[in-house]
């Protein structure tokens, strides 16, 4: 663990081993982020009613997969108290991992590669997912996440992918999702266009959008099993195949949080300069609460938008492979948001965790009362495109704020991995099995040069050489006691947007 040394006498800890790499350019933003302690403080002196208590950053935790990102690095997680930071949740809010397991061995997805790809192909980017909605079902799940998405829509509702929705018993593994996958909003303000007309269901073209960048969804197989009794309690087995989904809420999570973002900088006072990192605030008192609770709708429409979206391109997936590989069982582990704000109460005093990049990891007497309070929160952590992830189990670390790496973090911009690398990504596609909206099997396709190449730089900006090896980020959230691993698993298959 490495302490941070800043001028505002902040308690910060980077949580890192010898071996995890740490960015120079990320270590300078992190200090600069936390001029926040500063900028609440003269905040206070202008506007004393805004705040409930003096306002305080109790700690900062960083995960191993830090890296830097526009003002706030990934990975980073803040606790506060009078006080939130809409930006230190970055800009997909709810991007976050769920994770399926299934009754399928792994040599029997490998041995039907070629039809599954197309079937996905079609699924995920060709207008197969057949997702009709009506607007009473999109302002459900806006103002009440999975749970509204349930109880707006009747069992006569079996076109498509609701067919799948209804057999994945979704009532039942509301558990398995934080926060039951739905949080409360009185309103849906700013996304009208969303919601449609009021006389028909309308094939939603959001919903089961996998998004850019590092989302995916991905067919994996359990490589191996760390923890016995966990494994056994969770249903995982050696050989197994399970789903992974990555994403969140896209379009929708991007529209909230700029409207959000630019209400918060108005509220700024007048009296004070704007802060030099760029960084608003927004007092958690009464004295506005108004802004406040547009803050909380804005936001949580987003956040349960992303539940529903990883729980579509979970079916998504159920639906290509139950037609090629016939029918099996596709129950839910855990899904975790990574990009997300947590009350710890509803008192305007209480403290709040914001984390960007960063998976929940609670123990025992955080998860008591659920399914996981013998063993703690599941993590789920992916590695690079082509390598492992890992589902640990939470410690509740107080010293990391009971936070996980929500991934192996980037060590090469963009822009940079998009430019040289050749050889060892050209190993890489013959050796991975990547599906994305053109097909590059194709011959027709092959003679496209602009297509391919245009395509083809987009993975090489995800491509392994992009991010930190996984293995040291797994050893440091062991070595540190933030979580302990379940299992390991293999991918087989990931599709990209």
């Amino acid at each position: 663990m490495l302490e941070v040394a800043n001028e505002g006498r902040v308690d910060t800890t980077i949580f890192a081993t010898a071996e995890v790499p740490i960015e120079t350019a990320a270590v300078d933003e992190l200090v600069q982020m936390l001029e926040l302690q500063r900028t609440a403080e003269s905040f206070a002196e202008a506007a004393p009613e805004l705040f409930p208590v003096p306002p305080e950053i109790e700690k900062v935790a960083v995960t191993p997969d830090f890296h830097k990102a526009k003002g706030i690095p990934v990975g980073t997680v803040l606790a506060t108290r009078g006080f939130l930071v809409p930006q230190a949740i970055g800009n997909d809010i709810n991007c976050g991992m769920r994770v399926h397991i299934t009754t399928l061995r792994a040599d029997v997805v490998k041995e039907n590669l070629d039809a599954l790809e197309d079937r996905f192909r079609h699924i995920f980017f060709a207008g197969g997912r057949n997702l009709p909605m009506t607007r009473v079902q999109r302002e459900a799940l806006l103002k009440d996440g999975l749970r509204g998405l349930l109880n707006s829509t009747p069992r006569s509702c079996n076109e498509g992918l609701w067919r799948y929705f209804h057999e994945s018993q979704m009532e039942k593994h509301l558990g398995r999702v934080d926060g039951g996958g739905s949080l409360p909003a009185d309103s849906t303000e700013g996304l009208e266009n969303y919601l449609g007309t009021e006389d028909r269901a309308v094939r939603d073209q959001i919903m089961g959008s996998i998004g850019g960048g590092n989302h995916f969804v991905e067919l994996q197989y359990v490589e191996k099993i760390y923890d016995g009794a966990a494994a056994h309690a969770w249903g995982l087995q050696p050989g197994m195949v399970t789903v992974m989904v990555h994403t969140g809420s896209n379009a929708i999570g991007h529209l909230a949080g700029e409207r959000y973002r630019s209400r918060v900088k108005a509220l700024h006072p007048t009296s004070q300069p704007h802060p030099k990192n760029g960084i608003f605030i927004l007092p958690n008192g009464e004295g506005d609460g108004a802004e406040m609770q547009a803050f909380w709708n804005s936001l949580n429409n987003a956040a349960n938008f992303a539940f529903a979206n990883r729980c579509f391109l979970a079916l998504m997936a159920w639906a290509g492979m139950r037609e090629v590989l016939g029918d099996f069982d596709l129950p839910l582990l855990y899904d975790a948001p990574h990009n997300l704000l947590w009350r710890e109460s509803n008192a305007p005093d209480a403290r709040v965790i914001h984390r960007k990049g960063a998976c929940p990891a609670r123990g025992y007497e955080a998860m008591a009362g659920t399914e996981f309070e013998c063993f703690g929160e599941p993590v789920l952590v992916p590695g690079s495109m082509g390598a492992s992830s890992f589902i640990l189990a939470g410690q509740g670390l107080e010293a990391s704020l009971h936070s996980a790496s929500h991934g192996a973090g980037r060590v090469l911009s963009r822009g940079d991995a998009a430019h040289g690398f050749d050889a060892e990504f050209e190993r890489f596609m013959k050796e991975f099995r990547v599906v994305t909206p053109v097909d590059l099997r194709r011959p027709d396709i092959a003679l496209r040069r602009d297509i391919v190449d245009k395509k083809l730089q987009a993975l090489k900006e995800e491509a392994p050489y992009a991010y930190k090896g996984i293995a040291p980020i797994i050893s440091t959230l062991e070595q540190a006691g933030i979580a302990r691993v379940v299992a390991e698993l293999r991918p087989l298959m990931t599709m990209k947007g």
